[in-house]
């Protein structure tokens, strides 16, 4: 007895093929962004663009946080948190990406160009 029937095949491309059109379609990849809201616990603090390189230090609430803008992305490169999270995030630079340091209160949101859907809200 067979296994796979010509039938099965069929039905498992035409899936994968469903799949990867899904992704292309919702999960493409986003607009960069050129600004990131800053924010600290439900207060935003700062406004950054992303179009010019520098480092900026942010007070929150277990200490300071360091975040570095370079080449239109953003990141953590230093934080009092203990488990070092929002650093190991790395760069993000495309509209709707968040970096959080949330025992620190501390949210990184890009913003700039369009906003595209995601997991959550389709």
């Amino acid at each position: 007895m067979r296994i796979l029937r010509a039938g099965d095949v069929l039905i498992l491309l035409a899936g994968t093929a469903l799949v990867g059109a899904s992704y292309a379609a919702f999960w493409s990849p986003r607009v960069e962004g050129d600004k990131a809201i800053i924010s600290v616990g439900h207060d935003t603090v700062a406004h950054a663009s992303l179009l010019e390189d520098r480092k900026i230090p942010i007070d929150g609430l277990l200490g300071r946080s360091l975040l570095q803008i370079e080449d239109g992305r953003i990141r953590f490169t230093e934080s009092p948190c203990p488990g070092r999270y929002c650093i190991h995030t790395g760069w993000i630079s495309r509209t709707g990406q968040v970096a959080a340091c949330l025992p620190n209160g501390v949210v990184v949101e890009v913003e700039g160009g369009a906003r595209e859907f995601d997991a959550i809200n389709l």
